[in-house]
């Protein structure tokens, strides 16, 4: 896709939605080189096809709740994870089927879909190497249609048939040949991580010895894989984690966090011994982690009067509650740097109308002292925009995905 795509799209990201003929008037406007009408019709087609633009179902008024699936493309009443079934029997051309006023806005669901796929294949090839992550693409590529929401725990099992194909259609795109595409499937199913599955006849995971023999809901000696998505989300989640604990903590405190969530619950001396760290800092490492609702404590009595003497006090790492305190974290760093631009950008407010209003801004009358605030002023944006930019990424795995 190309630069006609990316204009269409930014109409409808714009204007929330809209109709067709008004993101091909504005695409007229805005692109250098006006270009045909057919250009236009054929592009907004291959983003409809592509599920990157979808009809605004009949009557809609508010907000659909992401967890519910993809919304109606066609606006007939049919939830798209219901048609996602069926897509096979469905002609690509069906989806395009339209009239002059029907409203068309871009399928966020859909973005979120590939996002989520690049960062999993992001974290396969960081784990196992780079083939490995091409594959991994390549099967939930495969099994994309089938997905029926965002947050899909598994993919759709793939044949290694069919992913072989792919490498035989496009042997360019991946750079490696059939035989390296097979020992690194087996490489990914051997992975402790559990990166991906090997599934049988029946759609039941088994273990890899018996996989060998040969499981294949196509034909015989024909392995089934399956991509753990929500394991590769998890461990995206759990680096992300120890990063921000090493980061405002230290490196001892994130060994004793990983301790916590290897051994579950541990007394002080024990975690002091096994992490080999002073008791008194231990304790002290401890009560911050405790503030900032990184780890938990819990008393086991032995007594009914509960007397600190008689008393196991139990620390331990709950990872559901630590991924609901990240996300809150994030939310407020973003929420916090976009407060901070909008108040530089209101101080410098005077200089930057003027600079809207001129026809030329290369020979804007500003002072020195203007011309240098307003450099100090884009080299702050920068950083807080691109500080946002990693948020709203980090924010998709602790909170959308």
């Amino acid at each position: 896709m190309g630069a006609v795509h990316e204009c269409l799209l930014m109409e409808l990201l714009e204007h929330g939605r809209a109709r067709d003929a008004q993101c091909f008037e504005a695409a007229e406007s805005k692109l250098p080189k006006k270009p045909k009408r057919n250009v236009l019709e054929s592009a907004f087609q291959e983003l409809v096809e592509g599920r990157f633009v979808e009809r605004v179902p009949a009557g809609y008024q508010g907000v659909v709740d992401d967890d519910e699936g993809d919304v109606d493309m066609d606006g007939d009443g049919i939830d798209s994870s219901d048609r996602n079934k069926k897509t096979s029997s469905t002609s690509r051309s069906d989806l395009f089927h339209k009239n002059a006023d029907d409203l068309w806005r871009v399928n966020s669901n859909e973005f979120n879909r590939r996002f989520r796929h690049v960062a999993c294949a992001a974290l396969v090839k960081e784990k196992v190497d780079e083939s490995a992550g091409h594959l991994l693409i390549t099967m939930l590529e495969l099994s994309r249609v089938h997905e029926q929401s965002v947050n899909e725990e598994r993919s759709t099992p793939v044949s290694e048939m069919e992913i072989l194909n792919q490498i035989i259609k496009n042997p360019h795109e991946f750079g490696f040949d059939v035989e390296h595409a097979k020992v690194t499937l087996e490489k990914m199913a051997n992975d402790t991580s559990e990166l991906i599955s090997v599934i049988d006849d029946d759609g039941h995971d088994v273990e890899h010895d018996v996989g060998d023999v040969g499981h294949d809901t196509i034909g015989v000696g024909q392995k089934t894989y399956c991509v753990n998505m929500r394991r590769i989300i998890d461990l995206i989640r759990m680096k992300e984690i120890e990063a921000v604990v090493r980061e405002r903590f230290g490196g001892p405190a994130c060994r004793i966090f990983r301790l916590l969530i290897m051994k579950r619950n541990l007394e002080q001396k024990q975690i002091a011994e096994m992490a080999m760290i002073p008791v008194k800092d231990t304790r002290e490492l401890l009560y911050k982690l405790l503030k900032a609702e990184y780890v938990q404590i819990q008393e086991v009595a032995r007594t009914s009067d509960h007397a600190p003497s008689r008393t196991f006090y139990l620390w331990r790492v709950d990872l559901l509650r630590v991924v609901e305190q990240v996300g809150r974290e994030l939310y407020r760093a973003t929420s916090n740097l976009r407060a901070r631009l909008i108040h530089e950008l209101s101080s410098e407010k005077e200089t930057l109308m003027l600079l809207e209003r001129a026809q030329d801004k290369t020979t804007v009358p500003l002072t020195s002292g203007q011309r240098a605030n307003l450099v100090r002023m884009r080299q702050i944006a920068t950083t807080l925009e691109s500080s946002v930019q990693r948020l709203d990424e980090l924010i998709c795995f602790f909170a959308v995905w």
